[in-house]
């Protein structure tokens, strides 16, 4: 009878209190039904979310192990985990599972394989693309509507593409030139500067409009700009929120015949512990689809080019440079995001052999 994986020592991320995180170390136990432990590689960094945390942290006390964007290799695997096996490269998911740390504990339905060919790097995107995925399905695209995109950070970035290779004709505004030249290079369509009534009117007799509002703070003034943009197409008019703003809506009837919709996270059956381990499923609504199957479909798009992960040029740390990685995305720089690399991490057992 094979023994049972050894517990694993790890560095990991932490919101600990304060506005910077802290490096601790933790104990990786052998994984457990529907559990793939696995050697990081790569995880990244989600600004609008680890920054609240963060913020949270700081005013509370509470301490938050940061990250749930991973990519790497399975270390070792959990009774009934079907479809995978130590040395597979794969990506996570999960807050509190796929950390900042060099070894963690993930539930299977969360991780998909990587592609021979596809770089972990870049294939580590693809945990956030799946919000981007969820979000498009949430607004109901079809290939014909017109898609303004507003904000221009990592999400904005991700939804704009899914849009674009969804068939339908997008627009990315923002008020900054730094983040819309990192658009331009996605090959994304930035004319008209940061307003919505620059687009063209629309091309067909049927498409819709759909505003995708992926800013940050007080989004008030655009949504009745969106609304008047949204209802001067022919087809259905949609506004949808995507992270993490506020927004006052006067709804009457000026507002016109409007569809206002929220996406949340990247799909059904994500934070369910119980369907992540494959104990239980999910249903998900009409016309969305499980966090797995949404895994699945973002990192084929990264796989397949259209997201681009290299030309969005997302800077590249160790655990050891946490400060400066999270100083800068406090200053809104150009980069939307940024990675962490992780070097392989050692066992106690090695450790004391190595000494």
């Amino acid at each position: 009878m094979t023994p049972p994986p050894a517990a694993l020592t790890t560095r990991e991320l932490v919101a600990a209190g304060g506005a910077l995180p802290v490096v601790r170390e933790a104990v990786r136990p052998a994984p457990g039904p529907g559990e793939l432990r696995l050697h990081t590689r790569w995880t990244m960094i989600s600004p609008g979310t680890e920054l609240h945390y963060l913020d949270r942290s700081a005013r509370t006390g509470e301490h938050f192990p940061l990250g749930y964007c991973a990519a790497g290799t399975v270390e070792s695997t959990g009774p009934g985990t079907p479809g995978f096996a130590p040395g597979d490269r794969v990506i996570a998911m999960g807050w509190g599972e796929a950390v900042h740390a060099d070894v963690i504990t993930v539930p299977h339905l969360l991780c998909r394989p990587v592609p021979a060919g596809t770089d972990l790097a870049d294939a580590v995107v693809a945990n956030l693309a799946a919000t981007a995925v969820h979000a498009v399905d949430r607004a109901g695209l079809a290939p014909q509507d017109e898609v303004a995109v507003v904000g221009a950070g990592m999400v904005g970035l991700l939804v704009a593409q899914t849009a674009a290779a969804h068939g339908c004709r997008v627009f990315v505004r923002d008020l900054r030139q730094d983040r819309l030249a990192t658009a331009e290079a996605l090959g994304l369509d930035t004319t008209g500067g940061p307003g919505l009534p620059a687009p063209p009117p629309p091309t067909g007799e049927t498409g819709g409009r759909c505003v995708m509002l992926c800013g940050t703070g007080d989004m008030s003034s655009g949504v009745a700009e969106a609304a008047r943009w949204a209802a001067a197409a022919p087809g259905r008019p949609r506004l949808v929120g995507v992270g993490r703003f506020s927004a006052r809506i006067d709804f009457s009837v000026e507002l016109g015949n409007l569809d206002v919709r929220y996406a949340a996270r990247c799909g059904a059956g994500y934070r369910d512990p119980s369907y992540a381990r494959g104990l239980t499923g999910v249903t998900p609504a009409a016309g969305e689809h499980t966090v797995t199957e949404n895994l699945q479909r973002a990192l084929d798009l990264v796989a397949s080019g259209a997201i681009t992960p290299a030309a969005m040029k997302l800077p590249r740390f160790t655990l050891d440079e946490a400060d400066e990685a999270y100083t800068q995305l406090r200053r809104r720089p150009p980069h939307p995001a940024a990675l962490f690399h992780h070097a392989r991490s050692r066992s106690t057992a090695e450790r004391k052999e190595a000494s």
